[in-house]
């Protein structure tokens, strides 16, 4: 997919190291895992070989499932119906059915936060899905996300496309019920009868001047429940980081259910925390190293302050992130003891924050939940109002790979999905 959006060869990707890719620490196991399906399967199997049929139907079944998946296939073949079937059985029903303990669980189930959604609500198809593609595809890309959107952005210019900032779109304008344009917050308006709206669905829907859609449309769309909202914490220190060139993620509690009910602006005692280091993969920035940190958090812990705006804030918002900013050093220093005394600079993004950049109601990290309630009715791309189609992380996934996705589904209904599959592969 990137190869066609003509943007692979404008990044450089960095390879993780294959045999230590993620270091998952649970109350009572610390785990180095590599990468690739079949690695990961042989390791884990090193560390439960009383579970070796149990991970082995494990890694048969979210292979079996993604090779459902028509758009996760280079030879775009894929069956419908057990892809619908995987979103009726949560991951952890599936487990529970073969009888894994509860620390394999836990191992296996590590990484929901890469889509938001507790275990017990997670689809299996989902799951499967960011399984595979997080460990069949262990890479950096230099420059990080930055890089990435630079490339999108050339290559959007350089097949005729124009980038405005500044331009907050304050409503889609309808004339008998036909796209005309949007109206932008400095009362500016551009013509335009075909939108694609990559915003959360209830947001923009919001944005309509009149009340074009039935009404039992928008109040599914509005009831739709969002995934958590996050902490992003960044500090950069001043000593030597160099060999934590894997991703780290740390789990206090037994069931990692619990990470979504303990946020990190709350008053437990302890927390989720996922950290990376991309400067020792990808080279120091000046002298420092960079730490990127994600918490699970609460909406409601920062109601207090939701009228307020980005940057000019109440000085107790402000204090309110110190103290969150300390709790999550402390638990760096207890991790990577090097680090204590040698952080010099540090900063904190809120569920307000994430509110305020992307339009995500309640500072949601990836949109719309994408839970078994509501994949048996997902959002879809096509609309019934003529030329107005929605796509992005609310869609079908979330993450770059989700969105990638989401973006030639979108296109697909469009113009066709055998048009795009024959471009993509060259034949026109």
């Amino acid at each position: 997919y990137w190869e066609y959006l003509g943007i692979l060869d404008k990044i450089n990707l960095v390879s993780y190291d294959k045999e230590h890719f993620q270091t998952i620490i649970l109350p009572d196991l610390k785990i180095d895992l590599p990468s690739g399906i079949y690695n990961l399967e042989k390791k884990i199997i090193e560390i439960f070989p009383d579970e070796r049929q149990k991970i082995n139907s494990y890694i048969k079944k979210i292979v079996e499932i993604r090779k459902s998946f028509v758009y996760f296939n280079k030879n775009h073949i894929g069956d419908l119906d057990k892809e619908h079937e995987s979103f009726e059985m949560s991951i952890n029903q599936y487990l529970d059915s073969l009888n894994m303990s509860e620390k394999l669980k836990s191992v296996l189930l590590s990484q929901s936060f890469l889509y938001g959604i507790p275990p017990d609500e997670t689809p299996l198809g989902t799951h499967s899905i960011f399984f595979n593609a997080l460990y069949s595809s262990t890479y950096d890309i230099q420059g990080g996300g930055d890089a990435l959107i630079r490339a999108l952005v050339d290559s959007f210019k350089e097949n005729g496309g124009e980038i405005l900032f500044k331009k907050c779109v304050k409503s889609i304008n309808l004339k008998d019920k036909k796209i005309i344009g949007v109206e932008t917050s400095d009362d500016g308006f551009y013509e335009s009868d075909g939108i694609v709206s990559d915003i959360n669905p209830s947001s923009t829907l919001d944005l309509f001047n009149e009340n074009i859609f039935r009404p039992s449309f928008t109040e599914r769309i509005k009831s739709l429940q969002n995934t958590t909202p996050h902490f992003g914490g960044y500090f950069t220190a001043t000593n030597d980081l160099s060999k934590y060139d894997y991703d780290t993620i740390y789990i206090p509690f037994e069931d990692v259910n619990e990470i979504y009910k303990n946020p990190v602006s709350g008053f437990s005692k302890d927390f989720f925390l996922y950290f990376t280091i991309p400067t020792s993969r990808l080279g120091k920035t000046e002298k420092n190293f960079i730490i990127e940190t994600i918490c699970t958090d609460e909406y409601t812990n920062y109601m207090k302050w939701e009228t307020s705006k980005t940057g000019k804030r109440p000085d107790d918002y402000y204090e309110f992130k110190t103290e969150i900013l300390n709790k999550i050093e402390n638990k760096l220093n207890d991790i990577m003891p090097e680090t204590k005394g040698n952080i010099d600079y540090r900063e904190g993004s809120t569920p307000l924050t994430n509110r305020d950049f992307t339009k995500s109601p309640q500072g949601s990290i990836y949109g719309v939940k994408h839970n078994m309630d509501q994949m048996r009715i997902p959002v879809r791309a096509r609309t019934k109002l003529d030329n107005f189609y929605f796509t992005g992380q609310s869609l079908i996934f979330p993450g770059i790979v989700g969105v990638t996705i989401t973006s030639f589904v979108t296109c697909s209904d469009i113009l066709g999905q055998e048009y795009m599959f024959n471009r993509i592969d060259g034949l026109l």
